[in-house]
């Protein structure tokens, strides 16, 4: 495996994210965006019955760096959110799971 930096950001971000689905099969799926203009690669899940702790807890055990949680109002009610920024081999890696905040507080209690 080649660690070395690469000089054109998409090119980057796409081989780092093969790179991290290729050594970890086990991580959730997640819709990922390729980053423009020196972005970071983003990793989004939004399902409101699911509770996203876990889900971007894996991402962290296996990229590092601390999940931040909070939860807001949105246009369907109370939401929760948990976010992982990083970088891992020189490349900016921003995972974010949403769900309900009653779905979070739910397996939270469980």
């Amino acid at each position: 495996m080649n660690n070395k930096p690469i000089p054109i950001p998409q090119l980057g971000a796409a081989t780092a994210l093969v790179q991290l689905l290729t050594e970890n099969p086990h991580l959730p799926l997640l819709d990922w965006t390729l980053p423009e203009n020196g972005g970071p690669l983003s990793g989004v899940i939004v399902n409101a019955g699911v509770d996203m702790r876990p889900v971007v807890a894996a991402y962290a055990e296996v990229l590092g760096g601390e999940v931040r949680e909070f939860e807001f109002v949105g246009s369907v009610g109370r939401m929760y959110s948990a976010s992982l920024y990083v970088t891992w081999r020189d490349v900016r890696i921003q995972v974010k799971g949403i769900c309900s905040a009653a779905a979070h507080t739910m397996a939270v209690a469980a």
